[in-house]
């Protein structure tokens, strides 16, 4: 049983270092404009949040009631992604929006394995014409499956 989970441990570390490598690049683009300049402190998560095994998919929530342009919602939601799959805690993913004044970023600063599989808590950050808003949420993965969102 044990060599089991030690092989599934190795199959997931090492998809996720073919998928880094095949993503690079991809998002983390730095905003150009510098409106952003630190990310407050995260918001706690309470303890049945954590582990809580999470309920979407994906839900426009992510977005901190903001009216975004598709585009700037597919580079929020890439950098949402790409975050999770890819960043350290602490490291940082931002995007920007060229055609409007809208920027985010977003880092995960909680990894942790649970008994079904692996989550992340992290914080987004949202940035529009100067009024920004951030927002902690939890994302768990079991093996391979997609990201399953607390909120």
């Amino acid at each position: 049983m044990e060599d089991m989970r030690l092989f599934r441990v190795i199959i997931i570390l090492s998809s996720f270092f073919l998928i880094s490598n095949c993503t690079q690049g991809v998002v983390s683009t730095s905003p150009t404009q510098g409106l952003i300049k630190n990310m407050p402190y995260p918001l706690n998560l309470n303890e049945n949040q954590i582990h809580d095994p999470g309920r979407y998919i994906w839900i426009n929530t992510q977005y901190l009631n903001f009216s975004l342009s598709i585009e700037e919602k597919k580079l929020h939601q890439s950098a949402v992604y790409h975050t999770l799959n890819n960043a350290l805690n602490n490291e940082v993913s931002t995007w920007y929006s060229k055609t409007n004044n809208s920027n985010g970023m977003v880092r995960v600063f909680h990894s942790f394995q649970t008994s079904t599989g692996y989550c992340r808590v992290y914080q987004a950050l949202i940035e529009v014409n100067d009024v920004s808003k951030h927002q902690t949420n939890k994302a768990c993965r079991s093996g391979l499956s997609d990201w399953v969102f607390l909120k």
